[in-house]
């Protein structure tokens, strides 16, 4: 099993953990760096990857293609490379209110469809202002992520109206890593070493 776009967080029943070091920490909320020594773990940067086709029965990626500069190129690389999988987004509804630094698209679910909608930078001005009257819905919303478990095909479309110039960049907001991940990786290897490794 392959976890793409592992970062500070990698999950427990992952083998192989691919990530970009070159991105640093600018992507996510946290302050903690991508941690590598969790299994095998290879640098490099989506929808490029090193692996070989169908080489995993399962690839676990969790709040990486809203940041992708190409979703369908990196949905394209998901399907080559594993049978099957699970994808999690952020609710586009969510996005719309509480817009963040770092993701490129808006992502909806209609039916079994993943529709990626890139924000240009007028309207993530728009989103930031305007939902701040609005925060208080997502603490309602029943599903604010997007969670899919595919297999062979996943399905999708991709709304990009706007030229280059237009596109929403993401705004760098890099922290510095903390050394320690603490709490997660005790119970995350506590986990593997409970459930995954005895069997």
């Amino acid at each position: 099993m392959i976890d793409i776009g592992s970062g500070d967080k990698p999950f427990w029943r992952g083998d192989v953990f691919f990530d970009d070091l070159e991105l640093g920490n600018n992507q996510r909320a946290s302050d903690k760096g991508t941690i590598t020594n969790f299994g095998k773990f290879v640098s490099g940067h989506l929808p490029k990857t090193p692996f070989m086709d169908k080489e995993f029965d399962f690839s676990f990626c969790a709040h990486v293609l809203e940041h992708v500069e190409d979703p369908a190129a990196a949905i394209q690389e998901l399907m080559r490379i594993s049978k099957r999988g699970y994808i999690e987004v952020p609710n586009g509804v969510q996005d719309t209110i509480a817009p963040f630094h770092s993701h490129l698209w808006l992502v909806f679910l209609e039916g079994n469809t993943l529709v990626f909608l890139r924000k240009s930078k007028r309207l993530h001005e728009v989103m930031l202002k305007n939902g701040l009257a609005y925060k208080y819905l997502i603490s309602r919303m029943k599903n604010p992520f997007i969670r899919i478990y595919w297999e062979d095909k996943i399905s999708f479309e991709v709304i990009n109206p706007f030229l280059r110039e237009d596109m929403f960049e993401a705004v760098e907001a890099d922290q510095p890593a903390r050394a320690s991940h603490g709490l997660y990786i005790y119970v995350a290897g506590l986990l593997r070493k409970l459930f995954y490794y005895g069997q």
